[in-house]
């Protein structure tokens, strides 16, 4: 099994392929037990090399590897353990007690990692409902609960040059301002060029049908020449992209996983949005108008990046054919 010990039959392999050949390659024998070549040769070289490897000794040694004689740091009663109690009791986090722990130079110390494990372990006398910033009493794992089954999309690294040089216009960025209880948004579009933004009202959210009649509102602003791609993140809103692509023959471009500030330009330009709109406003009472007047506002201010132009003026230049 894939990152799990060898076991004594895998052993068995190794110890065999060296009785055959003990000058074979660490990949010959890593392709018969179906493990990689590294794990091959950190286990022969800690247990006596080529001429010396003996499965039965070598599982011996990863037995008494894996045996745990003592109890766990925290599981030992003391002044560490009475510590790290009291500041959890305190509300304070694992990693900031053992920040403290490391400036001071305790004498005694314990990693972050050992502390949630001895909270979720139950080893000290505090419950992790009672200390920890999730309250989740059991620890959940890391891996993802369910499987990214999405097919792949098309990857901001494979956008052509002129998108990220800005050497030509057409080129879009979106994203949304979301508003009280996650129930109405705005949808910002911005060319990447001129800087040119527009506002979409979304009273009825963002969901991936919304998110497409707020784009096709968009895009129909947009003179044709103009349309040439799109780049999102890789938020669920935006999963009917393909209708974009089918129906206005334009590119569509994501970011990679979490990293929605490859689309900076878009990012920026939210922290305008939100001077105007706040975090936690109902967005579903904004009317069409208004939100022009504010995007009138943002397109027609001068900008250093556009060397003293205004993105609305820009615009207008790229808009005539």
């Amino acid at each position: 099994m894939l990152g799990a010990p060898l076991i004594l039959l895998e052993r068995e392999e190794i110890g065999l392929a060296l009785l055959e050949n003990r000058a074979v390659a660490w990949a010959v024998i890593a392709r018969r037990i179906h493990r990689h070549p590294t794990t091959i040769s950190r286990e022969i070289e800690v247990n006596g090399g080529r001429s010396a490897y003996r499965p039965a000794v070598a599982e011996r040694r990863s037995e008494r590897c894996l045996r745990r004689p003592r109890a766990a740091l925290l599981a030992r009663r003391g002044e560490l353990r009475d510590r790290v109690t009291a500041e959890l009791r305190l509300g304070r986090s694992p990693e900031a007690i053992w920040a403290d722990l490391v400036a001071e130079g305790a004498e005694s110390t314990v990693c972050v990692e050992t502390i949630y494990t001895a909270v979720y372990a139950g080893t000290v006398d505090v419950k992790a409902r009672d200390c920890l910033r999730t309250r989740r009493p059991r620890r959940r794992g890391r891996q993802a609960r369910h499987p990214n089954q999405r097919p792949a999309l098309p990857n901001i690294a494979a956008r052509p040059g002129v998108v990220n040089d800005r050497a030509e216009p057409g080129h879009w960025e979106a994203d949304h301002l979301i508003g009280r209880a996650n129930r109405s948004a705005l949808m910002c579009l911005t060319e990447r060029l001129s800087r040119y933004s527009l506002l979409i009202t979304m009273p009825n959210g963002y969901a991936a049908a919304d998110a497409l009649a707020g784009l096709v509102e968009g895009l129909e602003q947009i003179p044709a020449h103009l349309r040439r791609s799109i780049t999102f993140d890789q938020g669920s809103e935006w999963a009917q992209w393909p209708a974009l692509v089918d129906g206005y023959g334009l590119d569509a471009w994501f970011c990679d996983p979490h990293s929605p500030w490859q689309r900076g330009q878009v990012e920026n330009l939210n922290r305008q949005w939100r001077w105007w709109y706040p975090r936690g406003i109902d967005l579903a009472a904004i009317a069409p108008a208004e939100a022009n007047a504010v995007a009138a506002i943002i397109n027609g201010q001068r900008r250093r990046s556009l060397n003293y132009q205004s993105p609305a003026a820009l615009y207008a230049g790229l808009s005539v054919r």
